[in-house]
């Protein structure tokens, strides 16, 4: 029942496109799956009290 964790920490320096891209991808996919596991636990939790 953890929230979700913060977003990837950008260094301070020029970052390459790659990095960049890199970078914002590994911030979706945990906040996209963070959310997708929350919303599961939601579901079950309010199946469960039915």
């Amino acid at each position: 029942m953890a929230e979700c964790g913060g977003v990837v920490d950008v260094p301070h320096r020029f970052i390459p496109g790659d990095e960049t891209s890199r970078l914002w991808a590994q911030d979706r996919a945990n906040f996209g799956d963070c959310r997708r596991l929350n919303h599961a636990k939601a579901v079950t939790i309010k199946a469960l009290l039915k």
